[in-house]
């Protein structure tokens, strides 16, 4: 892991620093889940147990009077193993935010199509699923009744070279080089967000469908699709592809172990693309909803006290200590995946970010077989904004200085 570390910092360093990155919502699984296990002694224990010291005190007034406990209910939601792109709701867990606020948040280590399954069934074991986006769109599709309701996270991928070969194919008045990249040969795990995010932005700048549509064509041979990332790093150090498409952490994890080096950011094709949602089921959504307020309130606390180590060295090591504690990740990894440009947290609906990576993902043939056409479904009845407003209007309420809240309300507004 220290190798992989110094890679990362070594790439931080150069033109990347910019990129605000998560996995790739696009993929099952994790560089979390697959680079590293969580701490042999680490267990899985509910928000009341590792909130306990957040008890009634908690609300406290002048003279050592305590305010009535809050009781929204309780929530289960996934906390993939050793997955530290959920960081917010680890800092909501364990600094206590989820208990001031009255909800019993239980962590459960369910995900992937299993979490989506438990969600839909009336009696599931599954509130809330943290990870993931196209999976999600794509059981909406298949006739789950899923609604999207926050964020998680941002953006995600990044297009790969061969070290030495990535400055052929960047622009001089563009971010890409589209000759360049359009003559070259891809590799990507299907349903990359990369290259969902690439392709529209060939698009956009026009280069003509029928061209993308050859290039996706596997019997012209201008791209191979692999099973995982893995192999498409090594695909890329092999020369049988020219550009491969990535979760930015295992670009950044497997820079030195496959000379890899960065093209650009997926994020930078595409500022702010949605990646990671928080998805629960209408029912369930209708039926803890003050649950889901109180969860939405203790996440954005949790959100702005991530965003103060940006500035506050002192919060900053108790952020990465927290997430190292919990995730069993070496703390100088976590310090570099959370404050050195890696990874850009939002937890924001984004019902306009929903909406535009829909299409791309639908036009780059993603939701292909689906029985829903996502070509003309309205994906908006598929989300639900009103506990993340509630949550962030009672906040500005009760603190009506507070910048932040105020700045998340702004963003709020462009957003939805």
């Amino acid at each position: 892991m220290r190798k992989h570390i110094k890679g990362i910092t070594a790439l931080l360093t150069g033109t990347i620093l910019t990129a605000g990155v998560f996995t790739g919502c696009g993929v099952q699984g994790s560089i979390a889940e697959q680079s590293s296990q969580p701490a042999a002694n680490q267990t899985v224990v509910s928000q009341s147990e590792t909130g306990a010291k957040e008890t009634a005190t908690s609300g406290a007034q002048d003279g050592g009077q305590a305010t009535e406990k809050k009781d929204a209910g309780k929530l289960q939601v996934s906390y993939p193993a050793g997955n530290i792109r959920v960081t917010v709701n680890i800092l909501a867990l364990e600094k206590g935010y989820f208990a001031e606020e009255g909800v019993e948040v239980e962590p459960v280590a369910i995900g992937g199509n299993d979490a989506l399954t438990a969600i839909n069934e009336e009696n599931g074991a599954l509130d809330i699923l943290t990870a993931g986006f196209v999976a999600d769109v794509q059981s909406i599709g298949a006739g789950y009744d899923l609604t999207f309701v926050a964020g998680t996270a941002v953006e995600g991928g990044a297009v790969i070279a061969k070290k030495g070969n990535a400055d052929q194919y960047k622009g001089t008045d563009k971010v890409l080089n589209l000759d360049a990249v359009t003559s070259a040969k891809l590799g990507l795990a299907r349903n990359e967000a990369a290259w969902v995010v690439t392709r529209q932005y060939l698009l956009d700048n026009g280069v003509a469908p029928e061209k993308i549509a050859e290039i996706e064509n596997e019997s012209t041979g201008k791209i191979s699709y692999y099973a995982d990332q893995t192999a498409t790093a090594q695909a890329v150090q092999k020369g049988e592809v020219d550009l491969g498409f990535l979760p930015m952490e295992f670009a950044l994890l497997y820079a030195d172990a496959y000379d890899l080096e960065i093209v650009t950011a997926a994020g930078t094709l595409s500022p702010d693309y949605v990646c990671c949602r928080e998805v629960t089921s209408s029912k369930r959504f209708s039926d803890k909803y003050d649950a889901f307020v109180a969860y939405e309130t203790a996440r954005i606390r949790a959100f702005e006290y991530y965003k103060q180590g940006e500035t506050d060295d002192a919060i900053k090591a108790d952020v990465v200590k927290t997430v190292a504690d919990y995730s069993g990740k070496e703390a100088d990894y976590v310090e570099t995946y959370l404050y050195g440009g890696v990874t850009k947290f939002a937890v924001d609906p984004n019902t306009k970010g929903i909406q535009k990576y829909v299409e791309a993902a639908n036009n780059s043939g993603v939701f292909t077989g689906n029985a829903v056409d996502f070509g003309s479904y309205d994906i908006t009845q598929n989300i639900n904004t009103t506990a993340y407003k509630e949550a962030l209007d009672n906040l500005i309420a009760a603190n009506p200085d507070n910048a932040f809240y105020k700045e998340l309300l702004v963003e709020y507004s462009k957003a939805n």
